[in-house]
């Protein structure tokens, strides 16, 4: 017999015997298997071919073995999941089924049929990224950040989302049952599917010669519907935009990029990284720039591509950015296909802003920091947060570098108003930063120190964040309107 598949077969057998020890000492089976995988330096030098050829017949042991019959597609496909799932990256999915994959496929195109619902695995469960307004999700008042416990009765706690979505979808005319988990309450809500297929980008003009235009997604036409509200605003008078991507999940990297060349001066977009190397930058001309003011409203449903042109057009000058902190979705994703009939989406670059400032896990914070009201359910809770917070009594005004209890109520304040800021007691750059949004906002001078003033606005708005108010108004467009009359 080779040598090799002698050596080969040999560990497959202690595979076996290991795991015939489970019941009697499961210490013993984890010292073995971190014998067998060895140091992570040490795979990266071991021959892949050979490695295959022990999976190969690890998964032909274990069909073997096992107590009910399993075919090999199945365990095929749970190797090809795992080599994704191992990653920890809850962006990247392996979809077994074609269809599964070309169902996201449809997504990132603006066709599908559901309920409206942005999705994105989070903490074992599965997380609203943003609800897509004027489609059930949205109209029933689902939130960024409620987390989905159940379908039709079925929990999908631990569940991937390849198997949640076709949950969720179904033929359009029909119900589906979804209880949300918001503040710690349970919200049952029922909604009827429909056959998704919006426009993406819409617009009026506003008082004032102001063009509004609300881009919901950044679908594969997107650009091309922007352009043409653009021009029909400016030819009906239009001389100054507000842009609206809030709660604008994301879409293709393409088509972002050409609405940025629209409407910004030549110059960077973004910056692709993979590995910490730069693999690219996607540039725009300038040819097309038409210098007019512009706001762009922003909120922690505005995700990925939408987060490209914030930074891009916050970097550039472009426009001014009014609402609370982005998302934080700084990584982008391809298609794969799998020669077996699967497709992967996989991430494979992180993407910066053109001052190539990250945007993963941090987001884009705006000029103007305005929070929108919340609903009552969202309230309590809040003002639970409110009523625990630290007081600001020193007889201080903390400055950059600075420590004690005024900066610790402070970025506890901050934090619930939504901006970038860890609760440490120190007057941190994140910190100082987010102090001087406020008082932007709040029209104090902006330079950074908890000044006596500044703490008692701080406090005052915070508490009525914290006691909601109504729905029905948007601050965050009457700033933008605010600012535009202004200029």
């Amino acid at each position: 017999m080779n040598p090799r598949r002698t050596k080969l077969i040999a560990r497959i057998i202690a595979i076996v015997t290991i795991a015939a020890m489970v019941i009697t000492s499961v210490t013993f089976l984890g010292s073995m298997y971190w014998s067998y995988g060895a140091s992570p330096d040490a795979a990266d030098e071991v021959d892949l071919d050979e490695r295959l050829e022990i999976l190969k017949l690890y998964i032909q042991t274990v069909k073997k073995e096992y107590k009910d019959v399993v075919d090999y597609e199945t365990l095929l496909d749970g190797a090809y999941a795992g080599v994704v799932d191992v990653l920890g990256d809850p962006y990247s999915v392996y979809y077994a089924s074609r269809d599964d994959g070309e169902d996201f496929a449809s997504d990132a195109l603006g066709t599908f049929s559901g309920v409206g619902l942005s999705l994105e695995e989070y903490d074992g469960g599965i997380r609203v990224v943003a609800a897509i307004p004027e489609t059930p999700a949205g109209r029933a008042g689902i939130m960024t950040g409620d987390i989905i416990k159940s379908v039709d009765g079925v929990s999908v706690r631990g569940k991937p989302m390849s198997e949640v979505i076709p949950l969720i979808r179904g033929e359009t005319g029909t119900r589906v049952s979804i209880v949300f988990e918001r503040a710690g309450r349970e919200l049952p809500v029922t909604l009827v599917r429909e056959q998704i297929h919006l426009s993406s980008v819409d617009g009026e003009l506003l008082d004032g010669g102001m063009g509004y235009i609300r881009i919901l997604s950044f679908d594969d036409d997107s650009d091309a519907e922007f352009r043409r509200i653009k021009e029909e605003l400016i030819a009906a008078g239009a001389t100054s935009l507000i842009l609206d991507v809030r709660n604008n999940p994301g879409g293709l990297v393409e088509t972002v990029v050409n609405v940025a060349e629209q409407i910004m001066p030549g110059g960077p977009v973004t910056y692709f990284r993979r590995k910490g190397n730069l693999i690219s930058v996607q540039k725009v001309s300038g040819k097309n720039y038409v210098k007019m003011p512009i706001v762009l409203l922003i909120n922690g449903g505005s995700a990925s591509a939408s987060e490209i042109l914030a930074g891009a057009l916050q970097d550039s000058g472009t426009a001014t950015l009014v609402g609370t902190n982005t998302y934080g979705k700084g990584v982008g994703q391809t298609l794969l296909n799998v020669p077996e009939g699967g497709i992967v989406k996989l991430s494979t670059f992180y993407f910066e802003t053109p001052n190539k400032h990250p945007v993963d896990t941090v987001g884009i914070s705006p000029d103007y920091y305005v929070p929108m009201p919340l609903p009552a359910e969202a309230s309590a809770e809040f003002l639970k947060q409110y009523a625990s917070f630290a007081p600001m009594s020193e007889k201080r005004k903390p400055g950059p570098g600075d420590t004690g209890l005024n900066v610790f109520g402070a970025q506890q304040r901050l934090a619930l108003l939504g901006y970038a800021v860890t609760v440490t007691g120190t007057m941190d750059v994140d910190t100082e930063e987010a102090v001087k949004s406020f008082q932007r906002t709040a029209g104090l001078h902006p330079y950074g120190v908890l000044d006596y003033g500044t703490m008692a606005r701080l406090d005052e708005t915070c508490a009525k964040y914290a006691a909601g108010g109504d729905a029905s108004e948007d601050p965050q467009l009457a700033k933008a309107m605010e600012l535009l009359r202004g200029k």
